[in-house]
């Protein structure tokens, strides 16, 4: 059974069993679309959509892109980076579609990579309902080394035997 931790930030190497999943940032979309980005650095309509179209057909949600008020406050910001883009595009999607950032959680643990033992997850404890919805419960930073058998565990308490009781039964 899968176990995930909260980290601030990602390891740097991934051991065996392990996976990363982000809260949602929408930069593989962004990326699709990043040949198609306005010269001038400011948003525009059709390039917007065309990034909501691509996560509306990823992760199989109807977005109704129609009643998203895009030209009111959401065209003409600027924007030198995909991660500046990518702020825009996810503050967008939580003042109107906030259930959606459930959904793309919940994408990406049911498609982890098979026989995931640890998931590490970058992003605010308040958004892991989808962890335990999908059978996955929550450890420890601490207890990482221990629950992958990296480390043994402790033993809180007495020996089931002392020594004592050792000594007598060998004598």
């Amino acid at each position: 059974m899968s176990k995930f931790v909260m980290v601030k930030e990602a390891p740097a190497t991934l051991r065996k069993g392990e996976t990363v999943i982000n809260a949602p940032d929408f930069l593989e979309q962004i990326q699709k679309f990043s040949k198609r980005a306005p010269r001038n650095g400011l948003t525009q309509l059709n390039h917007l959509k065309d990034i909501l179209t691509a996560v509306q057909d990823k992760y199989e949600v109807d977005l109704n892109l129609v009643k998203i008020p895009l030209s009111a406050r959401y065209l003409g910001l600027p924007f030198k980076s995909d991660s500046d883009l990518s702020r825009i595009v996810t503050n967008l999607l939580k003042e109107h579609r906030p259930e959606l950032f459930e959904k793309v959680l919940e994408y990406n643990i049911k498609n982890r990579p098979y026989g995931t033992k640890l998931v590490y997850y970058v992003g605010d404890l308040g958004d892991t309902t989808p962890f335990f919805r999908n059978g996955v419960d929550m450890i420890e930073e601490k207890d990482v080394d221990e629950y992958l058998g990296l480390k043994a565990k402790k033993i809180v308490g007495k020996p089931a035997v002392t020594k004592e009781q050792s000594e007598e039964s060998a004598g």
